[in-house]
Formats: structure tokens, sequence, C-alpha cells
């Protein structure tokens, strides 16, 4: 499976679209910046969303169950999200 984009690189407050994985799924920050962070929400059977972990440059890498995700990147340093 070839990489893609889940949250394109930017430095804006946003959310990816629901991000639905049938199989388990590596997902990574891309960034240059020392202190980005992006927060990994897992959608609940009522449709909240709980944030379940952080991809940050020490926790670069986060490898997903089956679910649905959103990624959401607060506003300050340059960063986004891809899958593997």
């Amino acid at each position: 499976m070839a990489a893609a984009n889940v949250l394109t690189v930017g430095t804006t407050a946003t959310s990816s679209s629901d991000t639905t994985i049938t199989s388990a799924t590596l997902f990574g920050l891309k960034t240059t910046a020392a202190d980005a962070k992006v927060a990994i929400t897992l959608k609940d059977d009522l449709g909240g969303y709980n944030i379940i972990g952080v991809l940050s440059n020490s926790q670069p890498t986060a490898f997903l169950q089956p679910g649905t995700y959103k990624f959401t990147r607060p506003a300050g340093p340059s960063c986004g999200v891809y899958s593997a």
C-alpha cells in the first residue's frame, strides 16, 4: 500500500475528514518543526470523538486498529499526517 495524505501540511487549526480503516494501519507525522502535535481521535458508537493519542516529534507514528479516526492539528507549527 502506498503512503496516503490524511491531513495536509499546514499551520492553521483543522481536522481531517473521517478516516475509516478496516485493517491495522501505520500513521505518521509530517513535519520538520520541533514542537508540532496532532491529536488522534477515535469515533465512538454515538458519533462522538475521543482523544486516544497524539502524534509528536517524540512519538511520530501510531499503529491504529480498525475504526474511524480524525486527526486534529492546533494552530501553530507546520505539520500534517500520512498513512502508510
